[in-house]
């Protein structure tokens, strides 16, 4: 708003003490005047209302030792008395600030020798502003900032601790029975894998298997994975004889345990069979098809698994299984989304196509270095981007049995 002539001529003219005394009226700051024996001579409004007085006229007379606790005033006292005895400064100094009744408030200082015409010492003049509430707001800030930590240290600890018995329990020892070859792939993209690897029942006659993703990432994915490995090792083996029957079994253990969630699950069997052959059933409800390599054609064969359902959801009732014989040298690939979700730098998805020619390429090798060929591949497709995702796979090989 702009003034008119006449109020600048008001302030023009006004005299020093009456810009003075507007000043000591109006500034929201703690100005005061102090004589060598650090008591008040003058002040602004602000400082009479700190204390807890009707008027400035009050504060006249008084010192610290009147209002402050004995410590502080007398610390004050001591400040302000070098100040004046060795002609220095205190520029901005935050004080805390102690009361009779033990309540603590903080402010910013500034204190300087006061001189008048004499050339003399006289006093002390002083600026003080109150920061109390700035003060606690940091210190609330670094006490949360503080909790924080200690969170993040228990969550980290947590993170820790559940990688590390995830790691033990899954896949666990990898089975080597006399009729089959196996090799397993399982990697987290978070802390702690959402996917689960498990292998109830290995025995001479029978190799049972289990390739699950838990909806979701995170130690609350890990542990649903390590609970279904349980269900699987514990409860099942007698299933796996029925794996139509032993994935609604499993639906409905986990029905309504993971909030909002669900998981993907393929249930495989392989038995031997005379002349080095055997017989491989398999149920899906959610997982991707799989990847066969035909040792007598040397061709690769998407083999499409009919997928009803996820279980955990109490849903999955009805599970079409379906069964192959395989030859010696006969070789299957199951992946999780991980593999034929991974996407390139220009956003191009893989999916399980584009997994034949690198699984055809490395499908006779040893059956370790199949799974290395594979993740290799995956890392080069994603450009190091790898995984994006919880990743699993399991490459399962007849033998011959000697």
């Amino acid at each position: 708003m702009e003034s008119s002539g006449k109020e600048d001529a008001e302030l023009v003219n006004a005299s020093a003490s009456i810009l003075f005394d507007a000043l000591l009226n109006q500034t929201q700051d703690q100005v005061y005047f102090k004589d060598r024996q650090s008591r008040f001579v003058r002040a602004s409004d602000v400082v009479s209302q700190k204390f807890g007085l009707k008027s400035v006229a009050e504060l006249i007379g008084k010192s610290d030792f009147d209002f402050f606790s004995k410590e502080h005033a007398q610390e004050s006292f001591e400040d302000e008395q070098r100040l004046m005895r060795d002609n220095e400064k205190l520029i901005n100094i935050t004080e805390k600030e102690t009361w009779p009744d033990g309540s603590i408030t903080w402010a910013t200082s500034t204190k300087i020798p006061l001189y008048l015409e004499s050339g003399n010492v006289v006093g002390i003049m002083g600026i003080t502003r109150d920061i109390t509430e700035q003060i606690n707001a940091q210190r609330e800030l670094e006490e949360n900032r503080e909790l924080l930590k200690r969170k993040n240290q228990i969550m980290e600890t947590d993170f820790d601790n559940a990688r590390r018995i995830q790691r033990r329990l899954i896949p666990g020892q990898i089975p080597k029975p006399p009729f089959a070859e196996i090799a397993v792939l399982n990697l987290s993209m978070t802390e702690v894998n959402g996917d689960v690897i498990a292998f109830p029942t290995v025995d001479d006659n029978r190799l049972s298997f289990l390739l699950g993703d838990v909806s979701g990432h995170g130690v609350s994915a890990g542990l649903f994975t390590i609970l279904i490995k349980h269900l699987a090792d514990f409860y099942m083996p007698d299933d796996f004889d029925r794996l139509d029957r032993a994935l609604v079994t499993l639906d409905q253990h986990l029905r309504g345990l993971i909030p909002a969630g669900f998981v993907a699950t393929l249930l495989g069997t392989i038995v031997p069979l005379p002349f080095n052959q055997a017989k491989l059933t398999l149920a899906n409800a959610g997982q991707p098809s799989a990847l066969w390599y035909n040792q007598t054609t040397s061709t690769i064969e998407i083999v499409d698994l009919p997928s009803e359902n996820v279980i955990g959801l109490g849903i999955c009732d009805q599970v079409e299984c379906r069964s192959f014989e395989l030859n010696a040298g006969d070789c299957f690939l199951f992946v999780s989304d991980g593999a034929v979700e991974c996407r390139n730098d220009s956003d191009e998805e893989l999916g399980l196509k584009g997994l034949i020619a690198p699984f055809q390429e490395c499908a006779q090798m040893p059956i370790d270095k199949i799974i290395d060929h594979m993740h290799s591949f995956l890392s080069n497709y994603s450009e190091g981007d790898f995984p994006q995702d919880d990743t699993s796979m399991i490459a399962l090989r007849v033998q011959k049995v000697d």
